[in-house]
């Protein structure tokens, strides 16, 4: 299963599912594999720098790579500055411009800018060169996108500027950024998803507008936080029977919370198998299940723990 040997991936799915934690344990892998990896950040809460144990840095600059990962923090505003500091090259002009009060009105004002910016910065980041080396300066770039809607508004913004534009610059860009969106040998859109009924009624939802409307290549599915049954029905009603006889007070209320935990995973892995069934029917594409993992506090030792699941399935 080829999880990352593209150039570039988006990892797409409704909020609360662990997009971000899928998308930080690929880019770990992909780095483990010996790639150099740019993990890009939409919503600039630099969730994916505090789950890598890395300092976020300053939007638009990739901050120090750490196991072959390097984290960039995305935001629309910046990436239009940036794009602006290529074109305009006296730094005290293109200063006035972009802190003048009608800059900041049409940032806000125009319609799609900051994704149709954010998409561009990303192409960007896939298609730079080392100046080094002379190759690619990331094999692979990994972005975090935003939940479901938003971030498939992101992904339409090249097409529809292309569209909405005659011959000209705006449409000799964004037709570079489709072309590369939509090429399978070299995008990938990872879907992540939990198997409960409203993120996969979404995720099915999803998957065909990405495949019929936007036209771009699907690669896995990422079915998190799976819970798997440790206890045969036997095993808890004899929990039970053996809370209902014990004479201490401790030891039958333990009995009965171990029996109580044990029934409800027995009942989340029951209604996880259900809805994997509806994502095989509905969703027929390369899948990667995730287990829950249950911690206090969910870190880095949690984070590798699905990694060695990623490389198992890769």
């Amino acid at each position: 299963m080829d999880l990352f040997d593209r150039q570039l991936i988006f990892v797409v799915g409704k909020g609360g599912v662990g997009k971000t934690t899928v998308a930080c344990s690929l880019a770990l892998a992909a780095g483990r594999a010996g790639k150099k990896v740019l993990l890009c950040e939409v919503d600039g809460l630099s969730r994916a720098a505090q789950l890598l144990g890395v300092d976020a840095a300053e939007p638009g600059r990739a901050g120090r790579m750490v196991d072959g990962v390097s984290v960039m923090g995305i935001e629309g505003s910046a990436a239009l500055a940036e794009y602006l500091g290529m074109v305009v090259p006296v730094r005290r002009f293109l200063q006035a411009v972009t802190q003048s009060e009608l800059y900041q009105y049409f940032v806000a004002a125009a319609s799609g800018l900051k994704e149709l910016m954010t998409i561009g910065k990303i192409w960007y980041e896939a298609q730079r060169t080392d100046e080094r080396g002379g190759g690619r300066q990331w094999d692979v770039v990994i972005v975090d996108a935003p939940a479901t809607g938003h971030g498939l508004q992101y992904l339409r913004m090249p097409s529809a500027a292309r569209d909405a534009f005659g011959a000209g610059l705006v449409r000799r860009e964004a037709e570079k950024v489709v072309a590369l969106l939509s090429d399978p040998k070299r995008t990938a859109i990872h879907l992540v998803t939990t198997a409960e009924e409203m993120p996969v009624n979404e995720t099915v939802t999803m998957a065909r507008r990405v495949r019929e409307e936007l036209r771009m290549p699907l690669g896995a599915l990422f079915v998190n936080r799976l819970h798997t049954e440790q206890f045969r029905p036997a095993d808890i009603d004899a929990l039970l029977a053996a809370a209902r006889s014990s004479r201490q007070r401790d030891t039958k209320l333990l009995l009965s919370e171990v029996a109580s935990r044990a029934a409800e995973e027995s009942g989340w892995t029951r209604l996880n198998k259900r809805y994997l069934r509806e994502l095989e029917r509905d969703v027929p594409i390369p899948r990667v299940e995730l287990p829950f993992v249950f911690s206090e506090e969910f870190g880095r030792q949690q984070l590798l723990e699905l990694v060695d699941q990623i490389e198992a399935a890769e």
